[in-house]
C-alpha cells in the first residue's frame, strides 16, 4: 500500500519539529553535567591558596601570600577580595592557633612548599575535628549532574529512535 503525499509531508514536519526540539535538550543536558561535574573542583571554604601579589582569587578560599603567610588582596569574581583568616564554623580560639602556626613557620624569613602544606593540614585537622552542622561542606554539582545526565539520556534516546525509524523508513523505501 503507497502513503499518501500528506501522510509523508505530515511526517517531515513532525520529524523536523521533533528534531528542533531535539538538539537544545541535548545542548542542555550536556551544559548542566559540565556544570555538575565541574562544581566541585573549586577550593572549598577551608582551601589556603598561597598566591603573589596581583594573581586573581576565586570566590572560595583564603588566599595568602606565598612567602609571608599574610593575608592576600586579590581581584576576583566580583571585584576586590581581601582574605581575613577566618574559616567558617572555627572558634575564635582555633583561628587564632592557625594565624599563629602561620607566623611561627613565616619566621625564617620565607614559607616553603612543605610549610604551605603544613598549613593546609593544620586547617584539615581543625575542619575534621568541628562538630557536625558547624562544619561548612563543599558545594557539589549531583543535582545538575542529574538534570544532565536525565536530559542528555531522553536526547539521545529520542534522537536514535528518530534515527532507527528514518533508516527503516529509506530501507523500506516508506
Amino acid at each position: 500500500m503507497r502513503r499518501k503525499s500528506s501522510d509523508s509531508t505530515a511526517a517531515a514536519l513532525l520529524t523536523l519539529l521533533a528534531g528542533s526540539l531535539l538538539l537544545p535538550v541535548l545542548l542542555v543536558g550536556v551544559v548542566f553535567l559540565l556544570i555538575g561535574l565541574n562544581r566541585g573542583s573549586g577550593p572549598g571554604p577551608y582551601t589556603v591558596i598561597f598566591a603573589k601579589a596581583g594573581d586573581e582569587c576565586g570566590a572560595m578560599g583564603q588566599y595568602l601570600d606565598a612567602s609571608t603567610g599574610k593575608p592576600l588582596q586579590c581581584m576576583g569574581p566580583g571585584g576586590f577580595r581581601t582574605a581575613s583568616l577566618e574559616f567558617p564554623g572555627f572558634s575564635r580560639e582555633q583561628n587564632d592557633e592557625v594565624r599563629h602556626w602561620l607566623t611561627t613557620l613565616a619566621e625564617d624569613g620565607e614559607l616553603s612548599v612543605f610549610d604551605h602544606r603544613s598549613v593546609q593540614a593544620k586547617i584539615d585537622g581543625i575542619a575534621a575535628g568541628l562538630p557536625p552542622g558547624t562544619r561548612v561542606e563543599r558545594e557539589s554539582g549531583t543535582t545538575e549532574i542529574w538534570i544532565g545526565a536525565a536530559l542528555t539520556a531522553v536526547g539521545l534516546s529520542v534522537g536514535s529512535g528518530f534515527a532507527w525509524r528514518w533508516y527503516r523508513d529509506r530501507r523500506t523505501g516508506f
